[in-house]
């Protein structure tokens, strides 16, 4: 039996995941900023865009390692072939995988503080982990711009949409959120208005992402098949 999975199917999950997420973390805003109600037996948290550890959490983790998955798997078919940019390929794989990891584990995060520290930073980098990320950011772009203007039309711009939506959350965001933490912390209804804004933009930046992978392993890979089969042979009566 094979079950064959579209890109547009694969993305429409991807894609009604993000908004039921999306409409529960805001419902769960209205609860508390409104109603006066911030918990309800666990479940605003649990469905909190703001927080770690919890539903919106994981999902970003496993959507991110499904990235990472991807990516490998055209590094894979690359390989076979010996095609150009293949061990660009898995560098990506690589990458996701890692910000699969960082998701789960918070390592910006937890590099803020120290750096903040060290390079005595303040307003828009409160968040110093940006600093380093966005350098990285950079040296990615000038080692991959041949890459990129390589690719087919449609995957490059797919993947340059992906990359500006996501980034515009996760630093864009994080630019204009750092100054407002500093000053009035986080337990307020502006905050996680921009919490939710950088949340929303990054899981959308990966859905567009997701399709444009599936898109091209489509496109350039033929298409992708979960195979599931029974290796018994049939007897005859």
């Amino acid at each position: 039996m094979d079950i064959v999975l579209t890109p547009k199917q694969v993305t429409r999950f991807f894609a009604l995941t993000v908004i039921f997420l999306t409409l529960a973390h805001l419902a769960g805003q209205f609860s508390t900023y409104v109603l006066g109600y911030d918990n309800i037996f666990g479940i605003i948290p649990m469905f909190s865009l703001n927080r770690e550890e919890n539903i919106p959490a994981l999902y970003s983790t496993l959507s991110l390692l499904f990235c990472g998955l991807l990516l490998a798997i055209i590094a894979a078919g690359k390989n076979r072939k010996r095609a150009a940019y293949r061990y660009h390929w898995a560098g990506l794989a690589a990458i996701f995988i890692y910000l699969s990891m960082d998701e789960a584990l918070s390592f910006h995060e937890s590099s803020t503080r120290p750096l903040r520290s060290a390079l005595n930073t303040e307003g828009a980098l409160f968040y110093a982990w940006i600093i380093p990320y966005s350098i990285g950011l950079v040296l990615l772009l000038l080692i991959y711009i041949k890459f990129i203007l390589n690719l087919p039309g449609k995957t490059r711009s797919l993947l340059l949409l992906a990359g500006i939506v996501f980034v515009a959350g996760a630093i864009g965001m994080e630019l204009v959120a750092g100054p407002h933490d500093a000053q009035f912390g986080r337990d307020n209804p502006v905050y996680s208005l921009y919490s939710t804004i950088e949340e929303v933009l990054e899981m959308s930046g990966i859905v567009i992402f997701i399709y444009a992978l599936l898109s091209y392993i489509t496109s350039e890979l033929n298409e992708v098949r979960i195979t599931i089969s029974d290796s018994r042979e049939k007897r005859s009566i």
